[in-house]
């Protein structure tokens, strides 16, 4: 009788103290679960881990895939790829366990990265509170990384110096419908860039937002690919005794803010480890990208740079680096990646050279950028017109990536011709559509012409004398006796500019040395 109530008791507390999920074979990452969408004309990798060399199968519809788990558990299968619809449900089985995912839709999947302004909640955004009691669109689905903690200027307690140096930084996620009560929390900036691909698409779309206010863009590169670059390396590879705000090549805020959350750990011993940080070279690639990969995506959407323009000189190089990383981690090498121009704003003495650094970032293959030099505000680093800027990202993918026949891209500058005799300077640009125009009022604003007089005695900046608009060139002319060495349009933090093109998209800021007067 003894050996049968023990063994009963010891089957009691086992179940108790251990429930049947934590002997689970099967283990998924956060961002298969019920409701999500799957990216519709692509292969669908599913991953995860199992017990050494399980064999796993995943089925969804009429589609099934196997595969064989390593010696350490993992395991990734690959279905081909789907057409739109749904609903559907994946099933994966591996040795007599079967998880079953519920409520999916084949559709168009896009990440939404970057820092506070991509980051920035549809309830916070000028027309949110009149949109949010109508987002009510079960197939425009959310799957939303939220940080545990607040980034403000308080030290970090022990607690969260703990978790944020495992890596425990976002709260659990999963994917949800689109409802006014998950739309008010979710990006601005990414529930109006997914709503315009929804209404034009008419297929379900997945929306992924990961994007960490104040980050830099070096926190969303891998270790491995800053210490392989020789512009880059020197926030992976570290002196003796430095931390990574000691560097010269960061914002300085960034310090600032690291130094006031690191309060706590330096009053510790020296020889503790420096905490992680999510404005920490690599911490965002390693806890907010890596755990995405390789989910299939149509393609990212990018709202970043304020963190880094206090160096535009190593701006391209990130962005080039970061995009390269991220392409191969997600074993698509060449995903559409459209990205935002920094807006107007008052008093950032180097904002003009980065976004000419953003501009350069056009080169990179199948990207494209929203100009914002039309937005803004003189003092706040968040404007709050956000439907704009993701209307014209949305724009971007839909000239670029659908193929669909709209006016997409700002003007931005081709060619220039020098009439010395004229005193005139006659620019063109591509992107015009049906022609430039003033978007308000009847002079155009945000020309200077920086140059001499005084036979080249006196440096001088002056506006142009007239301005001449016909389709998509602009004929700038200058006073007798000045010599221009250089054109700039919208070149200022906070620039007064007004030439857009026919879709009503502002041209690019821009300055042109003039030939021969280097």
């Amino acid at each position: 009788m003894f050996r049968p109530i023990c063994l009963f008791f010891c089957c009691l507390i086992i179940g108790i103290l251990f429930p049947l999920d934590s002997f689970s074979q099967i283990n998924l990452p956060e961002i298969f679960s019920h409701h999500m969408v799957l990216q519709r004309g692509l292969p669908i990798p599913v991953w995860g881990d199992a017990d050494s060399e399980a064999i796993v199968e995943v089925s969804l519809g009429q589609n099934k895939a196997r595969a064989q788990a390593d010696h350490l558990g993992n395991w990734k299968a690959t279905l081909p790829p789907i057409e739109a619809g749904g609903p559907l449900e994946i099933v994966i089985q591996a040795e007599g366990e079967t998880i079953r995912i519920e409520d999916i839709y084949i559709g168009e999947v896009w990440l939404c990265s970057g820092q506070s302004n991509m980051e920035w909640p549809l309830v916070s955004c000028e027309t949110g509170e009149e949109e949010i009691p109508g987002a009510d669109y079960p197939l425009l689905r959310f799957f939303r990384l939220a940080k545990k903690h607040d980034l403000s200027s308080f030290p970090f307690s022990e607690n969260q110096i703990s978790e944020f140096s495992n890596g425990d930084f976002f709260h659990p996620a999963r994917w949800e419908r689109c409802t006014p009560e998950t739309a008010a929390s979710f990006s601005g900036v990414g529930y109006f860039f997914g709503k315009e691909l929804f209404d034009t698409l008419k297929v379900a779309i997945g929306l992924i937002q990961n994007a960490v206010g104040g980050s830099p863009a070096q926190s969303w590169i891998s270790e491995e690919a800053l210490a392989s670059h020789p512009q880059l390396k020197e926030f992976a590879i570290l002196p003796p005794n430095k931390t990574w705000i000691d560097l010269e090549s960061i914002h300085p805020w960034l310090a600032v803010r690291a130094k006031e959350n690191w309060k706590y750990w330096e009053k510790m011993d020296k020889r503790t480890p420096v905490p992680g940080h999510p404005f920490a070279p690599a911490y965002l690639y390693n806890n907010a990208i890596k755990p995405l990969a390789p989910y299939a995506i149509r393609g990212a959407i990018w709202y970043q740079g304020e963190s880094n323009a206090t160096h535009p000189g190593s701006y391209f190089t990130m962005m080039e680096t970061m995009l390269s990383s991220w392409r191969s981690l997600w074993e698509q090498v060449n995903f559409p990646f459209y990205f935002v121009q920094l807006p107007k704003i008052g008093n950032r003495s180097l904002w003009p050279e980065f976004r000419e650094a953003q501009s350069q970032c056009l080169s990179l293959p199948n990207t494209g950028m929203v100009v914002a030099i039309d937005e803004g505000h003189t003092t706040d680093v968040h404007p709050r017109r956000k439907k704009i800027i993701g209307q014209r990202l949305a724009r971007l993918a839909f000239a670029k990536t659908y193929g669909i026949d709209i006016s997409a891209e700002s003007p931005a500058l081709a060619t220039s011709e020098w009439n010395k005799e004229g005193l005139q300077i006659k620019l063109s640009f591509r992107n015009a559509y049906e022609g430039l125009g003033i978007r308000e009022g009847t002079e155009v604003k945000g020309f200077v012409l920086q140059g001499y007089t005084q036979q080249g005695t006196v440096e001088t900046f002056l506006p142009p004398e007239k301005t001449t608009i016909e389709k998509n060139t602009i004929t700038l002319t200058y006073p007798d006796g000045f010599l221009p060495v250089q054109v700039k349009y919208a070149w200022a933090p906070a620039p007064a500019n007004n030439l857009v093109n026919s879709a009503g998209l502002p041209i690019a800021p821009f300055r042109m040395l003039l030939p021969g007067n280097n």
